[in-house]
């Protein structure tokens, strides 16, 4: 007799996520309620991984997408505390004149060694921008123009928590000391696959910066964002996580390359546990259980705890990984009926 595929284990269903299905295969079994565990395998191709950087000026576009997320001069102005000037047509959001494209607002970022107002011309309209947001504009610009008054840094922040707040659905973030943006594309690629709309974070934009371009570049019809949060000392991670508020918050490992900025191991575990401080119950925490110092971090209250690893006890316990055919098969066990 043919099995079936085995019900979905109830620490898996994650909150929130839009019509999530989850299948897998499991072996045939005439007896397959007694089975403890279901099976399947997992095949990853390494040219799935992107591998772009995380500038401190970046834009996020993708002009045959038109799912991506237009922002008016209104909604610019109360994002960021600002004042419509001149208005402008809808657009995404650039900070960097070097990559903007058509129909995209210019987002000038001041900083401690350089200043974005200093690249706004003429030629950015000839480039088809549609407007600035910023402290000021060049003599002659005839585009929109979203005035801030203040640090540009901190509206960008502003913004990034506006547009946070209009997202109603699932929110993952991943950090961890290796492995962080690979790991991000295969959880993106897995809920596509089982029919989701997802958006991740380009690249590794896993800074203050990096990630709030991310949120600010969500698409309209997305229902699950991924993200990674990366950090060099402590209070990074708390920052990002306040920041995207993720439902489901992933620690990779804990590993010695941010020893710089920290005496020990220890302090490098605290800090990436910083994701979970602000966890609500009925969160998910998703944990490496092979890690002992990301096992020694405190849980917040009604938070859900899931495992994985090669230990026993695992929720999601990996079996085999072998390279095959230039990419990586797995097999893994989930075990069923398990709470945390």
């Amino acid at each position: 007799m043919k099995a079936t595929p085995s019900p979905t284990p109830s620490f898996l269903q994650a909150p929130r996520i839009p019509k999530l299905r989850y299948s897998y295969s499991t072996p045939h079994n005439k007896h397959k309620h007694k089975l403890p565990t279901s099976h399947f395998s997992i095949r990853l191709l390494a040219s799935q991984n992107p591998t772009n950087s995380c500038p401190q000026n970046a834009h996020y576009h993708d002009p045959g997408n038109s799912s991506l997320f237009f922002w008016t001069a209104t909604e610019i102005a109360e994002a960021v505390n600002g004042r419509v000037v001149k208005w402008g047509p809808p657009g995404t959001i650039s900070t960097d004149t070097r990559t903007l494209e058509p129909n995209q607002w210019f987002f000038a970022i001041a900083g401690q060694n350089f200043d974005a107002h200093d690249f706004i011309n003429p030629e950015l309209a000839d480039k088809g921008c549609v407007g600035v947001i910023g402290n000021r504009v060049c003599e002659n610009w005839d585009k929109g123009f979203v005035e801030i008054n203040g640090d540009t840094v901190s509206s960008l922040m502003k913004m990034a928590y506006y547009a946070r707040n209009r997202f109603n659905g699932a929110v993952v973030g991943v950090t961890g000391s290796v492995g962080k943006t690979t790991t991000k594309s295969m959880i993106a690629l897995a809920l596509e696959s089982l029919g989701n709309p997802v958006y991740q974070s380009p690249g590794n934009w896993n800074n203050r910066i990096g990630l709030a371009l991310s949120l600010i570049g969500i698409p309209r019809n997305a229902g699950v964002v991924v993200l990674e949060m990366g950090m060099s000392t402590r209070g990074e991670i708390l920052e990002l996580a306040r920041m995207a508020r993720p439902s489901i918050r992933v620690i990779l490992n804990v590993g010695a390359s941010h020893l710089e900025n920290f005496s020990s191991l220890e302090e490098v575990a605290m800090a990436k546990g910083e994701i979970l401080v602000n966890a609500k119950p009925g969160d998910v925490c998703v944990l490496n259980a092979d890690d002992p110092l990301v096992m020694s971090l405190p849980i917040p209250y009604g938070v859900k705890k899931v495992l994985f690893g090669r230990s026993e006890g695992c929720d999601v316990r990996l079996i085999v990984a072998e390279n095959v055919d230039g990419g990586l098969a797995v097999r893994v066990v989930l075990e069923k009926n398990k709470e945390k």
